[in-house]
């Protein structure tokens, strides 16, 4: 019998945790799925975590916190959760932000990312502001480090498209070739790289299209496309994310990422204010420094 394994990494998000764990319980309907989850915290809410644990457990999930940590970073956060899973016999590691809920499919559906191959990596759906279905893929602009949407044909080159975040499924040997995720990535880019090395790999991108995942984005780090309010932490850890990931994919186009920073930063000034810019500015000498 195959497993699904789920990682959790709750940063000060126990409500929205408790949360998707009630959706994966309401979506685990078929009778013969073998699901184990783990919560990886990174703060300290154990009190408020263990009794979600318990939860899942009642309703038929092998269920585990890890904790005690400290805060390792969303990356660390994910490896630690996953290599667990692995240990106890996981096929396919589904990683999930805490403030995303399953509203569409069941759990079992995860597995079928192995139909792309034994080694591969894939994303599930969501509902579109027209109500279509449409794949939770992003794209990042290789020139400027500026995340979007997947580019059209006439992008392909400039725009590298990856799974987003927030909902990722990898199976077991995919997981082990890439050994996880890089935890040089505090925060965000860590998708990106993922992508970039499984092209290298010859690990093939799919998508799950009958597993729907709503997501309400930055419940706990503060991301948001307003820039009024956007976190500091946000802009800290994005602008300085940004530079390794150049440093270490694009060494060549590091220049140009660094100075597309700089713009960023003044823009941050004009619509969030100094404490913004100054985040930014300190996020891009951190990651050209780290």
């Amino acid at each position: 019998m195959s497993t699904l394994g789920i990682a959790i990494v709750n940063y000060m998000s126990a409500d929205d945790t408790a949360g998707l764990v009630r959706s994966l319980v309401a979506h685990n309907t078929d009778p013969t799925a073998h699901v184990a989850i783990t919560i990886v915290d990174n703060s300290d809410q154990q009190q408020e975590l263990e009794p979600i644990l318990e939860f899942a457990r009642q309703h038929g999930f092998l269920a585990r916190l890890i904790h005690g940590h400290g805060n390792v970073g969303y990356a660390a956060g994910n490896n630690l959760g996953a290599r667990w899973l692995l240990e106890i016999g996981a096929d396919v590691i589904w990683v999930l932000n805490p403030d995303t809920r399953i509203t569409g499919g069941v759990l079992s559906s995860a597995l079928t990312v192995s139909r792309a191959g034994d080694c591969a990596i894939g994303a599930t759906t969501s509902i579109d502001a027209d109500g279509g279905s449409r794949p939770d893929l992003g794209a990042l602009d290789l020139w400027t480090g500026q995340s979007g949407q997947p580019p059209d044909r006439n992008a392909e080159g400039r725009k590298l498209t990856y799974v987003a975040g927030h909902s990722i499924l990898i199976t077991r040997r995919a997981f082990e070739k890439l050994n996880g995720f890089a935890e040089d990535f505090f925060l965000f880019y860590e998708e990106a790289d993922i992508a970039i090395r499984c092209g290298r790999l010859g690990i093939p991108i799919t998508v799950v299209s009958d597993l729907e995942v709503e997501h309400a984005g930055g419940g706990a780090t503060g991301a948001s496309r307003d820039m009024k309010a956007k976190s500091i932490t946000t802009y800290f850890h994005a602008s300085r994310s940004c530079m390794i990931f150049f440093r270490k994919h694009y060494g060549y186009r590091l220049p140009l990422a660094a100075s597309a920073r700089l713009l960023y930063a003044g823009k941050a000034l004009l619509v969030a204010g100094p404490k913004a810019a100054t985040a930014v500015v300190r996020g891009a000498i951190a990651g050209l420094l780290a």
